[in-house]
């Protein structure tokens, strides 16, 4: 029949149905207002079903349960929620499930002091099925429900004998989170990482994640170094993403062993995370180990893995600039996918001169002419970097090119690389691509033509130059003007 026929007369009559000697007829009764749902959900009906909820018949009790339950929110009046607290120890595993759910679904509403304490007792409930629908429903009420019986009570059920139960407990002090952080919780999640049910593993390790900076102890630590060698790869990944947001603090020496054989895992994701701890750990975990493990991942098959091998090598700096690792950034320059050459870009410019060897500056050049506007920007953001080292003709040449490139940002950082290369940079070529810049449609690239025209110096100060300048006096824009007009003061 379902929510069509939920008219007056046919819920009255429903309500009466409840009352009726027939255990037959109230179950069906129950079955037609659990359809109708949240549409039967009267004073009249849930008065009825709060009277039902002591029905002899252990079968009408559980159909009354199903009903609440379907109703949600809208009966979670004192009585309905009393009437379940007491279903919590009903002589029937299936009224106890069942009140459970119907709990869940009210979901705050019901999270009174005396619900919270029902659910926890039915915690050591002696059915598995039944601890589980209280675990749900308590992490349904979140918060309210973090008090130290409920927290203690989720201790005790990550030793329970039902690894469902065991798994539920360790989602329910995620959803709890900082709140939980007791050292009896860590502990026990620490042990949990150890359960001999992978999806129990996998949550304990999450759960260890949202309790925050508090597990960050010798011992979650430890267990974390462990869980890289589990046989399931998503609790090895797990364990790689929880190290990585740990960051420094986690960075000892078990643990970036640990790390640098996960590079090595069959599965790309583990590797990629892998990659990724290194970078949120940065400098400190900056060993030849750990390096040469990276280069090699310059070199997957997978293309995070790539790209988090760049980002980790960027945010170690100089201390990664060996010759190795530079090669391997130069390789990485001619990759098939464009946010691993612009990592690549990126880490070249974080190393700085370091990095400026004949084969990078090359390589940087023909970055200017990619394919993707974000790697012709960082090619050029690298080039400038590297300052006078980088000023060959090959280079002046490209950046030169750059500056009528149809991005307005690679002509911007092709400008900002022309300045801090100095005079050297001063060649016929460059000087007449910065008096064409003067007339560029966005008022950034003028100003900054301006400036770099005035960093050059008398080099520069040729008649169109002049001219030039002259006209971005009566520029549009306010800040070209005074550029324009500073770079005169050099050359007059």
């Amino acid at each position: 029949m379902g929510t069509k026929p939920a008219t007056n007369e046919v819920i009255n009559g429903l309500v009466n149905a409840l009352w009726d000697a027939d255990a037959y007829v109230t179950r069906c009764a129950c079955i037609a207002l659990r359809e109708m749902g949240e549409k039967a959900a009267t004073n009249e009906v849930i008065n009825g079903l709060v009277n039902a909820l002591r029905d002899v018949d252990a079968d009408v009790r559980r159909r009354v349960c199903e009903a609440l339950r379907e109703m949600g929110e809208k009966a979670a009046t004192n009585e309905v929620i009393n009437g379940l607290v007491n279903a919590l120890r009903d002589t029937d595993a299936d009224v106890r499930r069942c009140a459970c759910q119907a709990l869940e679904k009210m979901g705050e509403k019901a999270a009174t002091n005396e619900v919270i304490n029902g659910l926890v007792n039915t915690l050591r409930d002696t059915d598995a099925d039944v601890r589980w629908r209280a675990w749900q429903a308590l992490e349904k009420m979140h918060e309210k429900a973090a008090t130290n019986e409920v927290i203690n009570g989720l201790v005790n059920a990550l030793r329970d004998a039902d690894a469902d139960v065991r798994r539920c407990a360790c989602q329910a002090l995620r959803k709890i989170g900082e709140k939980a952080a007791t050292s009896e919780v860590i502990n026990g999640l620490v042990n949990a990482l150890l359960d001999v049910d992978i999806c129990v593993r996998r949550n304990a390790c999450q759960a260890l994640r949202k309790v925050g900076e508090k597990a960050a102890t010798n011992e979650v630590i430890n267990g974390r170094v462990n869980a890289l060698l589990d046989v399931h790869a998503d609790v090895r990944w797990d364990a790689c993403r929880a190290l990585g947001e740990m960051g420094e603090i986690a960075a000892t020496n078990e643990v970036i062993n640990g790390l640098t054989n996960a590079l090595l895992d069959v599965h790309a994701d583990v590797r990629w995370d892998a990659c990724r701890a290194f970078g949120k750990m940065g400098e400190k975990a900056a060993t030849n180990k750990v390096i040469n493990g990276l280069v090699n991942a310059l070199r997957d098959v997978n293309v995070y893995v790539r790209q988090y091998a760049c980002e980790a090598l960027e945010k170690m700096g100089e201390k990664a600039a060996t010759n190795e690792v530079i090669n391997g950034l130069v390789n990485a320059l001619w990759d098939t996918d464009a946010d691993v050459r612009g990592c690549a870009c990126k880490t070249l410019r974080e190393m700085g001169e370091k990095a400026a060897t004949n084969e990078v500056i090359n390589g940087l050049v023909n970055a200017i002419r990619d394919t993707g506007a974000g790697v012709r920007q960082c090619a050029c953001v690298a080039l400038g970097k590297m300052g006078e080292k980088a000023v060959t003709n090959e280079v002046i040449n490209g950046l030169f090119n750059a500056l009528l490139d149809v991005n307005a940002y690679v002509r911007r950082y092709a400008r900002e690389a022309l300045e801090k290369m100095g005079e050297k940079g001063a060649t016929n070529e460059v000087i007449n691509g910065l008096i064409n810049a003067l007339r560029d449609v966005h008022a950034d690239v003028r100003w900054r033509a301006c400036e770099a025209l005035r960093k050059m110096g008398e080099k520069a100060a040729t008649n169109e130059v002049i001219n030039g300048l002259f006209n971005a006096l009566w520029d549009a824009d306010a800040d070209v003007q005074r550029c324009a007009y500073e770079a005169l003061g050099v050359f007059l």
